[in-house]
């Protein structure tokens, strides 16, 4: 499941993230109906919450971020808003929870979904320059099934250097994909250019492949460019990416060869035609 929206941190010391998220919810509700939105708490520690509020439909204005929430699992509860404080003392009776996701009506009433699931949230933001780092370490370890392609390290994304990186992170967005104890196991990158959006370096941690996570990648990115014409590229050797580019609405348009080795597929979706 994959919750997309605005997302801020909330104090929890003396309970204050009460007050705090309704005003924030009030914010909100100066812009969309009640009735349109969603809201998702998650991510407790001992002195924060996360909290992000989105859309029953659609994507929010502002949107920053997107939470890979279990797809099983969830308790539905439905009342009155009035009464929301005593629908979760009863629901927190049977232990704390993993998250949670609310909705309101203007009739007054309410539908919580709920779950203690352990299984962890990951989530896609913007990388800040201080993540890049990391995210070539990834590069490295998640091109290596590429390098074996051809029997060779001798491939780009493994020669790439933290300075070019850090120059495609300020003329582009490079987004990250996070766990829940902070690790980055995804990434995907991109840069607008006459009104082409170019994608590349979608990469996920080889222990977290096969799972959604590289398509979730990719269809992040493509929001941050809404309307305009992605294109991107692959070796012709690399049918799985293929396959993955095809399903998301990908068609192939070009092929370049560099040498008698390596041929590069070029793809492109254009939703505008």
């Amino acid at each position: 499941m994959l919750f997309t929206g605005i997302t801020r941190t909330f104090s929890t010391k003396n309970e204050q993230q009460y007050e705090t998220i309704g005003a924030f919810w009030a914010e909100i509700e100066s812009k969309y109906d009640c009735s349109r939105l969603r809201g998702l708490g998650y991510n407790w520690t001992a002195d924060t919450i996360e909290y992000v509020i989105g859309l029953t439909d659609g994507i929010i204005e502002g949107a920053d971020c997107t939470v890979i929430l279990p797809d099983d699992g969830w308790t539905e509860v439905r009342g009155k808003t009035a009464d929301l404080g005593s629908i979760y003392d009863d629901v927190y009776k049977d232990g704390a929870l993993s998250y949670e996701i609310e909705t309101f009506a203007a009739d007054g009433s309410c539908r919580i979904l709920y779950t203690r699931n352990p299984a962890g949230y990951k989530k896609i933001c913007k990388a800040s320059e201080g993540d890049l780092d990391e995210i070539l370490r990834l590069q490295y370890l998640a091109y290596q099934s590429e390098a074996a392609l051809f029997g060779t390290d001798d491939i780009p994304p493994l020669k790439q250097t933290i300075e070019e990186v850090t120059d495609e992170y300020l003329s582009g967005t490079i987004l990250k994909m996070v766990t829940e104890d902070g690790r980055i196991i995804g990434s995907v990158r991109a840069h607008a250019q006459s009104g082409t959006a170019y994608i590349g370096k979608l990469m996920v941690h080889p222990d977290h492949r096969g799972c959604g996570l590289g398509s979730a990648l990719l269809s992040e990115i493509e929001r941050y460019y809404s309307g305009l014409r992605y294109e991107l590229f692959t070796s012709t050797r690399s049918k799985d990416n293929i396959r993955l580019y095809q399903k998301a609405g990908y068609e192939i348009f070009d092929q370049r060869s560099v040498d008698d080795e390596l041929v590069f597929v070029y793809l492109e979706k254009d939703e505008g035609k």
